[in-house]
């Protein structure tokens, strides 16, 4: 397959992933916080898994727990990604999403000393137009404010960017998989470590039901999401990494399409507001993200 497959094939996958998770929190597991703990004790299993076919290379102990660290980071992001999407459509709140790489650029600047072009400061305050423009909501007459949605996605995008700089740090002497396996079992930790609060333990108690006839919902969700990230990375290995961000930057136009057909075809497990001045509203928004998208890839 040509790496542009690879590459177009990360956001459709990664669609999928969101929309899963859109029907379980909202029809099924609906506490954030059991959602969160039950995604992060399959990625410790998952980062154990690819530890021991992989062998556990030795990186150091700060290295270690310095990307350990990182993957508890993991599931801290995904609470207000939840809460998020618990609250509003994915084709509005994943477009926000957009806004990791303006965090990731501008730490990647900061800590990694890496120099950015004016394109790519160009890029990264259209990009944040773009994410507050579809984050509006009309409140009465000429008047305006941004979504609750707007500042979870704020919060998640800090923590999600933050994560990819520590992956970065460490992947360039660690390689990937032992990086992935450690990141991933730092995920497990933190997913661990929820159960120790009370109202985590009485969530699940009260979800059981849902979770067991949820598993095969949530393995689908789980492997769309590694798929997507393998298939990411066999584009990166084939291709420029410009290249596939900017084919990659498709993600919120795939979701607008999805929702829209999911809302057609399966109202019963999706259902977005697709209404004219909605649809427009997002549309432009969306093109206005992947102008600033393309402005900073290439």
């Amino acid at each position: 397959m040509p790496w542009y497959a690879f590459a177009a094939a990360t956001p459709v996958l990664y669609s999928w992933a969101v929309f899963i998770d859109k029907f379980l929190i909202e029809k099924r597991i609906k506490n954030p916080i059991v959602l969160t703990s039950v995604f992060g004790m399959t990625s410790g299993l998952i980062g154990v898994l690819i530890g021991l076919i992989h062998g556990f290379q030795p990186i150091g102990l700060f290295n270690t727990l310095v990307i350990m660290a990182g993957g508890m980071l993991l599931v801290f992001y995904l609470l207000p990604y939840y809460a998020a999407i618990q609250k509003e459509d994915v084709s509005r709140v994943i477009p926000m999403y957009e806004l990791i790489p303006v965090f990731t650029l501008g730490m990647s600047a900061l800590f990694l000393h890496e120099t950015l072009t004016f394109k790519q400061i160009l890029g990264l305050f259209v990009v944040v137009i773009g994410a507050v423009t579809i984050s509006m909501e009309h409140i009465e007459g000429s008047i305006f404010r941004p979504r609750k949605a707007l500042w979870l996605i704020l919060l998640s995008s800090i923590l999600y960017g933050t994560v990819g700089i520590v992956f970065r740090y460490i992947v360039k002497d660690a390689g990937y998989w032992t990086t992935f396996s450690y990141e991933y079992i730092g995920t497990g930790i933190a997913g661990v470590a929820l159960l120790f609060l009370p109202s985590v333990r009485r969530g699940f108690q009260k979800d059981f039901a849902a979770l067991t006839s949820s598993l095969g919902l949530l393995a689908v969700d789980k492997a769309c999401g590694i798929t997507a990230q393998l298939s990411e990375g066999v584009a990166l290995s084939l291709a420029f990494v410009p290249l596939v961000n900017t084919i990659e930057s498709i993600q919120p136009i795939v979701m607008l399409i999805e929702g829209m057909l999911l809302t057609v075809l399966l109202p019963r497990f999706i259902r977005e507001n697709i209404s004219g001045g909605v649809l427009a509203h997002k549309a432009v928004s969306i093109a206005i993200i992947f102008a600033g998208l393309t402005l900073m890839y290439l």
